[in-house]
């Protein structure tokens, strides 16, 4: 038996051996004399977890690398090229964020192994820089708009977004019974399987939510959030049923951007990209993001679910034994961000405060006074869960979210 589960793992792991998606070194710069710099350095790890001796490196190629690395630290601006043999040959791995550790397992990947490397090439992330120097909320509210996405929804999905003033014709405002705020259906749910008319939203008035977030190291998010009164969940045949499904489902997609000095002026330039759905996150290099236009890239919803991914297609976002979660991105209805009246703007403090950048009168809802019943301010975007699992509680808001509040974190 246990020549049996060892022969199982080993086929497992050399089926399952992870090489992030290829990045074209063509679109990056290995020169160390590039119009803008960084204070920040790729740094080479002995051990795991980033302990151990380090070596810092910057840009460039580096044909031989006599240092043993079990992990590496990768700046938002740098992607990293390693390789497992010397001259850059051998097995070619792309790091765009730092690994903490080149040996783990993951439901969605399976095992991520990588072998000594020999060789390696760092470049930093080249786009169109923005001139902030006399940074406002009119030049902020613009940026905004300007890198504002294109979103597909998945064709034939009737879960389609919907703007705040949709979301609270339908929805009352609460205090529930553990005295925080939670916005319900005014429709009652007559069982885990009814499909209620509030579930289909109206993508045709669908308003998108943008938040700037200043974080540290010099980064600025842009994070882009969609709100759908309903997520369907997924099919489980186990139970042959529709499990996980839940009103109110909040999805976003984030933009960092780094800022910089250069001749007594400063700079901003978009560099990384993650894709949320579920608990996951895809990361991206703006090189790798589907492009509109120089400046609006193409983003996939999910049908049922409205996780957002970078392509179409269908993305296992978990895989069991003997279940695997699926989402299927197409390119359906067209949903341009930046067009008139389809995105509101706010700059967030975490912790502290949300503001309107071009007058919404919906800050409120945003804010953090979530315990007064006269604020708009909502915790909880949907009803408690009422028929686990199949129907379970709404979500928390955007300023909830780890990725807003969090000081360093995109994802």
């Amino acid at each position: 038996m246990k020549r049996l589960v060892r022969i199982l793992l080993v086929t497992a792991f050399m089926i399952s051996v992870a090489v992030l998606s290829a990045v074209s070194s063509n679109a990056l710069s290995f020169n160390s004399d590039l119009q803008y710099q960084t204070e920040s350095k790729v740094t080479l790890w002995s051990k795991s977890e980033y302990e151990g001796k380090s070596k810092q490196l910057g840009t460039g190629e580096y044909a031989t690398v006599d240092f043993r690395i079990k992990s590496i630290t990768v700046p938002q601006e740098y992607v990293v090229l390693a390789y497992s043999e010397k001259n850059f040959e051998g097995t070619e791995y792309v790091f765009n964020d730092s690994v903490d550790k080149f040996l783990k397992f993951s439901l969605t990947d399976g095992f991520f192994h990588v072998k000594k490397i020999r060789s390696i090439k760092i470049a930093l992330i080249e786009s169109e820089e923005i001139d902030i120097t006399n940074l406002n909320d009119e030049l902020k509210n613009q940026i905004m708009i300007d890198y504002a996405p294109r979103i597909h929804m998945a064709q034939g999905d009737p879960y389609e977004a919907v703007s705040m003033d949709w979301t609270f014709e339908k929805f009352d405002r609460i205090i529930d019974s553990n005295g925080y705020s939670r916005i319900v259906m005014k429709e009652q749910i007559d069982g885990p399987h009814d499909i209620c008319e509030t579930f289909y939203g109206e993508q045709e008035t669908a308003v998108a939510y943008a938040f700037w977030v200043e974080k540290e190291n010099n980064y600025v998010d842009i994070v882009y959030f969609i709100y759908c009164p309903y997520d369907s969940g997924k099919y489980i045949w186990l139970v042959n049923n529709m499990v996980g499904g839940h009103p109110g489902d909040w999805e976003h997609f984030t933009l960092r951007f780094l800022t910089y000095e250069k001749d007594g002026k400063t700079y901003m330039r978009p560099v990384k990209s993650a894709f949320a759905a579920h608990t996951f996150a895809e990361i991206a290099t703006w090189e790798e993001l589907e492009m509109y236009d120089t400046t609006h890239c193409t983003i996939y919803c999910a049908a049922g679910t409205h996780g957002l991914y970078p392509h179409a297609g269908i993305y296992t976002y978990m895989n069991f034994i003997l279940v695997k979660l699926q989402d299927k991105c197409s390119a359906g209805t067209t949903w341009d961000l930046w067009q008139p009246g389809k995105l509101e703007t706010f700059e967030l403090v975490p912790e502290e405060s949300c503001r309107a950048l071009a007058g919404s009168k919906w800050a409120s809802a945003f804010s953090y006074d979530v315990e007064n019943p006269d604020s708009l301010a909502t915790l909880y975007w949907g009803n408690k869960s009422s028929y686990p699992p199949f129907m379970n509680g709404g979500p928390e808001g955007p300023q909830f979210k780890t990725e807003m509040t969090s000081k360093t974190s995109f994802k």
